[in-house]
Parts: structure tokens; sequence; C-alpha cells
């Protein structure tokens, strides 16, 4: 049973943990790191886990196997690098870092240590995802065109005004950072590099400002074809991928049904038993640990995405395209 430390017990930490405590075989969280113990310490006590007042506590227990990453942004980099340096595996929540310069230092970092460093894109894990990767991969739809994406929600509400899910600081490029960024690591994951990008953004709901409460990106890829995402912060949730080819389309509709389709327009839907990402991605994580598999979502993707990520945000603000070049804009 390999040992974690969860670094941010607030909501999605708290899924994180959820997943896999006192379910799976293979790992479970043993502390938790607040700047504020007492706010998570009732929390913490239910789930069996002991609260530390700082990371660097937290890299000090002998018996704590990996950090697991789930603040805000802006720490990742810096976050990152304390525990390379202590030697420690360390699980990113994406996204990984807010730039491709400090994304870059902190892969090399890991590399040069030889520490494994994972980032949680939890919707690679779907079986629906991996069933279109393989379709894709076997040349099912031929060659690929065009990867069409959504991804959506409402949060009005959700979070309380002036919290850092809400603040352009932690989030650039309006919704990307919370749920966008989930569809340019399935266009990079299923079609390969992007290379260029052109976004365009909306703010008409006065109590998700300053943030773009709409944006909608265009991107090239280096195979030459290209991709559409568009994420709202305000509105039904979605989440819908197509993938265009010269054979074929194929479509995730949510998380558990993909449609596949031939050129006479015929096909038929694959349906999936509903699965936790979040356990799928902590257990592949403590897999990385313990030697038995490589973490199964490659750095490149991740610095590519991180480049994707930060030239839509610089696309907003200039109002043109952003080529990226050597992984970064």
């Amino acid at each position: 049973m390999i040992d974690l430390a969860i670094v941010g017990l607030g909501r999605w930490g708290t899924f994180l943990v959820d997943a896999v405590q006192g379910v799976s075989p293979k790992v479970r969280f043993a502390a938790a790191v607040s700047r504020t113990p007492g706010r998570i310490e009732q929390a913490a006590a239910s789930r069996g886990i002991k609260v530390l007042a700082s990371l660097e506590e937290a890299l000090a227990q002998p018996t704590i196997a990996g950090i697991v990453l789930a603040t805000p942004h802006s720490l990742h980099a810096a976050q990152i690098e304390a525990c390379v340096r202590a030697g420690r595996p360390v699980f990113v929540e994406k996204p990984f870092t807010l730039t491709s310069s400090s994304a870059a230092q902190a892969s090399a970092a890991a590399s040069a240590a030889g520490v494994v460093v994972a980032t949680g894109f939890n919707r690679r894990f779907l079986p629906a995802m991996r069933k279109l990767k393989s379709v894709v991969g076997e040349g099912g739809l031929g060659t690929l065109r065009h990867i069409e994406s959504n991804f959506s929600a409402n949060l009005i509400g959700r979070f309380s005004p002036g919290q850092w899910r809400l603040t352009a600081e932690e989030n650039p490029a309006g919704g990307f950072a919370g749920g966008g960024i989930h569809m340019i690591d399935a266009i990079i994951h299923l079609g390969g590099p992007v290379t260029g990008v052109f976004a365009v953004g909306s703010s008409r709901i006065p109590a998700l400002e300053p943030l773009e409460d709409t944006v909608s990106a265009l991107l090239t890829l280096a195979s030459g074809a290209t991709a559409s995402v568009t994420t709202m912060m305000a509105t039904a949730p979605t989440f819908r991928l197509q993938v265009f080819g010269t054979q074929g389309s194929a479509e995730i509709r949510g998380p558990d049904t993909l449609e596949i389709v031939d050129l006479a327009g015929k096909g038929g839907p694959f349906s999936f038993e509903a699965v936790s990402t979040e356990r799928a991605e902590i257990e592949a994580f403590a897999d990385a640990i313990s030697g038995e598999a490589p973490y199964p979502i490659p750095m490149d993707d991740v610095l590519n995405g991180v480049a994707v990520f930060e030239a839509i945000g610089r696309s907003l603000s200039t109002g043109g395209p952003v080529s990226i070049a050597d992984g970064g804009p």
C-alpha cells in the first residue's frame, strides 16, 4: 500500500481522496496539508488522515511515498520543484503550470533527478476515450482532418466571489484552466502536437467577471489537421468531442458514450460502464511510484498543452493568432 499526502483538501482535493480512500488496494492518503489546519481537521479525521501545516512538513515524513497537489494553479511550479528537490514523486492537478517556461523548468528538474511527475488529466482514463484513441490510432477513421470539442458548465454560485478559481490571475484563459484544458489534452492525445492558436472570448455574465465566460479557440496541428475547442462557464454541463477523418467520424457525448459513423452514415454507439477516473489516475500514479508501469500521460503532451493554454490567453489579450514552436509560444 502506497501512502500519499494531498496538498489542498478543498472541493477537488476531497474528490481525489474519496476516490481511493478505503477502496483502492494500491494507494491511500495518509496526510493532508493546509495553511489553516483547523479548517480541514474534521474532514481529514473522518477519512483517517493526519493534518500537516506545510508541504515541507509532508516532504519530511519518511512514510509518505508521493505528493498530490490540488492547489491554486500559480503555486504548482514552485511546489513541483520543492517535491523534486526532496526526491519525492508528485502528482499535479491540471494545469501543470501556467506558463511554458515554468513547465519546462519543472519538467527538466524532475527528469534530471529521476523523479516521477504526473499530471491529472482524468478524462484520458475514460473507457470511451481509450476506445476512441484505439480507433484513431488504428486508422479506423482514415486520415485525421478535424477535432471539434466543447467542455462547459455552470459556475454561477459554485464559488464565492474572490475565490481563487474565479480570479484572472489563476485563470488567464477564462474557463480553460478548469474545463477546456481537458479538451486541449484530448486534442493532443488524439491528433498530436498543436502548433498554432487563435482565440476569441466574451464576458456577458457579471457574476463571473473579470473572466471571459465564453472562450473559443481554433487550433492548427503539426499533422496538418485542425481543431476547435469551446468552453463556457454559464450554461448546461457539456462534454462533447468529435473526431473527423477521411473514412468516418466518431463522437464522445458525455463520459460514457462513443458513436462511430462511416462514410455511408451508418454506425452504432458504444456504451461504457461509469468508472472513477479519479481513482484510475491516482492508482496510475501509484503504479509509476512503485515502478509497475510508467504514468500513461507523456510529459511532451503536458508541455505542449501548457503552451496551448498559455497561447490562448495571449491570443485573447492581443486579438491575433499565436504560433507555438518547440513546445512554447
